[in-house]
Parts: structure tokens; C-alpha cells; sequence
């Protein structure tokens, strides 16, 4: 068997970067004829660096590191995403479906509100904040924009600190000027993380008067943040896994073509954490309410908890509800729960005890009589 060495010019300090790695790891693995090296980006200047070397993955954040790699001989995969001119393979997250992941979700909490802050002249911001202000578009609504240029360098991808913005006074003075309550999102969780600090720093609350959400998933950069984080997961195990397939592709087949298009790849699940936990509603119990059923949406819950929390009447709540949604409590949560429950069946890896289990159910045979009672056909036909 002969061996090929694979060079990944990939950080590994944060989520992003080691999902892709254990993407690419997961392929070669299978192959089981790849040999993988880590490299970092000035590694590259030594002379003969890539000697010996079959074929390189890397996340190309600067034009130094596209003129090191774009005429090499051997076949190069860019798992970034900003160039995207050229001949070289780039493998990339769908940013525009991300885009409209933020966008439904924020509109699904009644949002009327809505702000995009990513780097502008980025490849990989400017789809997501495409696709974000498409479906707004598409549902009526008008978004603020952060249009200060911040073009990509080696610290973005490669520096394991969460840097401060280029120009804090600048982002500030644009978070001050949105409509409250607001819902922003960021091209990634790095950007969401300086405006967390930023709204901290301003006495903006967040989320009752910011709701920010960031893509990336970030456990560090999420779940260490105050308040934790609302993220978007990537899914950059798939990118790396269908970036070391188009690798071995070209490596078997050179492509003949000059230009490419990107192979884009799926987005995962959006995690909602506390950056995210509100609903721009009044009174103010009623927004807390509809914070309790997001939160327990996951165990069996009634009406009478929803108004034991709230302080009011039962009557009284119901009302609320019923001019809101025009439905009862009870029916709201059951909303909630079917739609939930169809998503997860749709994705396809989870078998109908275990959704029934992630919504709330006692037993999978109350899930599976509601289920049908609801949208008309049993869970095993949506899977």
C-alpha cells in the first residue's frame, strides 16, 4: 500500500478548526492509506516545505498563504472559504442556508427587529449575511447591517484569543444605534463573544433588549460567555470529511476544469442558550412563560405549570394566550413539541423512541397517537 501524506494548514485551538479535523480524520481513517501532518500558516515560507507532501487541506485567510499554496503541483482544498477566485477545491458550510436558519428562528420568536454584525468583505460572512437579510426580505422585515470593512487575516482563523474588534468605539457606537428589542446575528461566535462584552460594557441587557446569536458552536467561546451563548453548529465535521473526499478525488483524477465552483455542506442544529431566551412580547409575564415552555420543552409539562409561573390566573393566562396565538396554552405546547419533533425525525439519526423521549413524551406510544392525531400520518412515515 502506498502511502499518501496529507498537509492540513488547520488551527486546532478552537471548535471550528477540530470538527474539521476530525472530519479529515475520519475519512482518512477509512482509507486507511493517508498520512496527516498539521502545519501552521508560516510554516509554509520555509523553503521546500511541501516536499513529499500528496495534497494539502488548509483554511486560506490571506493572500500570502494563497500565493504559497494556488501553483503548487500537488491538488490543494480551501476549507475557508474567502477566495473565492481561482482554481483551487473549496469546501465550505452552506452560509446562505445558516443565514436563514438565524433568520427563521428570530422571526419564530415574533422579532420586528433585526441587525446582521459579521466582517464585512469576508466570503464566508457576507453569504451568511446574504442569506439572513434574503429571508427577511422574503418575511417583510428590514435589517441593520455592521458595514465597517474588516477583511480577514491570520488572527482570525489562527489566534486562540478571543481578539477585541479592530475598531470597538466603531461596533459600540453601532450597537447603540439599533431598535430595542433586537435580534442580532453574528457571522460567527467570535463576533458575538466582542458584542456580549460590548453590550456588558453599554448596560445593554442581553437578550431582553439584544438577542444575539452567533454560528460556529464554540464550546469555549459559548458556554463561558455571560450570558452562555445562542449558536449555530456548522457542521465542520462534514465540511472536513467532504473536503478529504474531493482530496483524494483530484489526487486519484486531476479536474480539468479551471474554475470551480464551492461544495457546500449542510449546517447542523442551532443551540439556544441564554443570549437567545426571550420573546420580545409584553406584559412581561407573559414573555417569562413563553421562556418556561422553550426551556422544559424537552419534558412533559401542562398548562398548569406555564401558570404557576407566571403568578396570574389561570383565566387570565389563557386569554393571553389565545389573543396571542389564538390557541390554548395546552395547544401551544403541543405545537411546540410536534413541530420539534418533526425536525428531528427529518434529520434522520434518531429513532422514534428517542424523539419521543427529546420531546417530553412519557411513553413512546402517547408520542406516536398525538404525533398522528397532529399532522395526520404516523413519526415512522416522516423518518
Amino acid at each position: 500500500m502506498t502511502m499518501k501524506t496529507i498537509a492540513l494548514v488547520i488551527e486546532n485551538s478552537r471548535e471550528y478548526g477540530r470538527g474539521l479535523i476530525r472530519g479529515i480524520a475520519a475519512y482518512g481513517q477509512q482509507r486507511r492509506d493517508w498520512l496527516l501532518r498539521l502545519l501552521r500558516p508560516h510554516d509554509l515560507s520555509a523553503p521546500g516545505a511541501l516536499d513529499g507532501y500528496d495534497g494539502v487541506i488548509a483554511r486560506i485567510a490571506d493572500r500570502r498563504t494563497l500565493r504559497l499554496l494556488k501553483d503548487l503541483a500537488i491538488p490543494v482544498v480551501d476549507v475557508f472559504g474567502h477566495f473565492t477566485q481561482g482554481e483551487l477545491i473549496r469546501v465550505e458550510t452552506d452560509g446562505t442556508r445558516v443565514g436563514r436558519i438565524a433568520a427563521d428562528y428570530f422571526l419564530g420568536k415574533g422579532y420586528t427587529s433585526f441587525a446582521f454584525c459579521g466582517f464585512a468583505g469576508t466570503g464566508y460572512s457576507d453569504v451568511r449575511r446574504d442569506g439572513f437579510l434574503a429571508r427577511l426580505r422574503e418575511a417583510g422585515q428590514d435589517c441593520a447591517v455592521y458595514a465597517q470593512e474588516e477583511p480577514p487575516d491570520g488572527s482570525v482563523v489562527f489566534d486562540e484569543r478571543p481578539v477585541a474588534p479592530r475598531d470597538p468605539s466603531v461596533l459600540a457606537a453601532w450597537l447603540k444605534s439599533l431598535t430595542f428589542p433586537v435580534a442580532i446575528f453574528c457571522a460567527n461566535d467570535l463576533r458575538a463573544f466582542q458584542l456580549l462584552q460590548l453590550a456588558h460594557e453599554l448596560g445593554i441587557d442581553v437578550p431582553r433588549e439584544a438577542a444575539i446569536l452567533g454560528t460556529d458552536n464554540d464550546t469555549l467561546l459559548c458556554t463561558f460567555s455571560t450570558p452562555p451563548l445562542s449558536s449555530i453548529d456548522p457542521n465542520a465535521y462534514g465540511v472536513g470529511y467532504a473536503a478529504a473526499r474531493l482530496l483524494q478525488a483530484a489526487m486519484d483524477r486531476p479536474p480539468r476544469r479551471k474554475t470551480r465552483p464551492s461544495f457546500r455542506v449542510n449546517p447542523g442544529e442551532l443551540y439556544e442558550r441564554t443570549s437567545t431566551e426571550h420573546h420580545p412580547t409584553t406584559p412581561a409575564w407573559f414573555a417569562e412563560a413563553l421562556v418556561h415552555i422553550d426551556r422544559n420543552l424537552s419534558r412533559p409539562i401542562a398548562p398548569a405549570d406555564v401558570v404557576a409561573v407566571t403568578g396570574k390566573s389561570s383565566t387570565a393566562v389563557e386569554k393571553r394566550f389565545r389573543a396571542a396565538y389564538g390557541m390554548s396554552v395546552g395547544r401551544y405546547i403541543l405545537a411546540l413539541k410536534m413541530k420539534e419533533a418533526r425536525r428531528l425525525l427529518a434529520r434522520g439519526d434518531l429513532s422514534v423512541k428517542e424523539v419521543s423521549a427529546k420531546t417530553g413524551f412519557n411513553t413512546q406510544q402517547y408520542f406516536c397517537r398525538a404525533y398522528r392525531s397532529y399532522f395526520g400520518h404516523p413519526p415512522s412515515q416522516q423518518r
